[in-house]
């Protein structure tokens, strides 16, 4: 399996990681439920195969994070895994008690009834110099910083403008505890990568397009070289993003294809592309994405109107 995302990994891993290593098995006797999302059924999942218990030796999450092929054949079925495991993986000396090195991805909603693997991956940067780098992580950050603050400015507005409106209602509702203020709806991560999409863009309208040279693969080539590509464009995007704190991957990373970011954004699985100045929920269009459901650079520039040093 390719290695994968950079920084952390998903919050329900992290917290499921740390139950399991650190309490009893017997202490995790926890039953799905029909309400719950499909990872956490997995995380629930039966131990039990022909009356036997293999919980001392058998999760069925980590079961289904360590091995592709499993994950491609039963999906989160827990009874098809546990089967396979007692029969299959214990003679194959399969790893079933915990993750295995670099086969810890992300496990995502993606918005419908199931979940999707992203990958976990150390990005290279196109092959940059250090100088170079450090330039181009210069506007990246100012770019990523910019983004952020604005954000929390608009999600500290909307919450001024809602205290006002409750300020002089009747306190009897509050003191009887029978009041409960409305929570103010924040913007979304995938407004910021879509602001962040159009952005990248614009230095790209201002250079030239080429699969020539030495910089058109980097993020110093979009942002000082004025020179891109897809590769180009989706490695700066990718910066913004890591300083943004956005998880994501490089679709198609080093092949000749269309390339961009494929994000964890607002807890669910979703693509950015800059060439395109849109980002949304979902597989991207070319892999039978939705662009009409897509949040485009225009649709939330005037939210966010945010400085950008463009270096003339």
């Amino acid at each position: 399996m390719k290695p994968g995302l950079k920084k952390t990994f998903s919050v329900v891993l992290i917290i499921l990681t740390i139950i399991s290593f650190v309490l009893p098995f017997g202490m995790l006797k926890v039953e799905a439920s029909a309400k719950d999302d499909p990872y956490t059924q997995l995380a629930k999942g039966t131990t039990v195969y022909n009356g036997k218990d293999y919980k001392g030796q058998y999760n069925p999450l980590f079961y289904y994070l360590n091995y592709e092929d499993l994950r491609q054949a039963f999906g989160t079925d827990a009874e098809k895994l546990i089967e396979h495991y007692v029969i299959f993986g214990i003679k194959e000396k399969r790893v079933a008690n915990r993750l295995i090195g670099d086969s810890i991805d992300y496990v995502v909603p993606t918005g419908k009834e199931d979940v999707v693997i992203v990958q976990k991956t150390t990005h290279d940067n196109g092959g940059m110099t250090y100088a170079q780098e450090i330039q181009a992580r210069s506007i990246a950050k100012q770019i990523a910083d910019n983004i952020n603050a604005r954000a929390a400015a608009i999600d500290a507005e909307k919450q001024a403008e809602a205290d006002a409106k409750n300020k002089g209602k009747d306190n009897s509702k509050k003191s009887s505890g029978k009041s409960k203020q409305k929570e103010v709806e924040k913007v979304k991560d995938i407004e910021k990568v879509a602001y962040a999409c159009g952005v990248v863009k614009a230095y790209c309208d201002i250079g030239t397009y080429t699969t020539e040279g030495q910089i058109y693969r980097t993020a110093y080539g979009v942002f000082i070289g004025r020179e891109y590509s897809c590769a180009g464009s989706t490695r700066a995007l990718g910066l913004i993003l890591d300083y943004m704190g956005i998880t994501w991957y490089h679709k198609n990373i080093n092949q000749w294809a269309d390339q961009w970011c494929q994000v964890i954004v607002d807890g669910q699985e979703g693509f950015a592309d800059p060439l395109i100045s849109c980002a949304g929920y979902g597989k991207h269009p070319n892999e039978g994405g939705d662009a009409k459901k897509s949040y485009s650079y225009a649709s939330v520039r005037k939210k966010f109107d945010v400085y950008t040093p463009i270096i003339r």
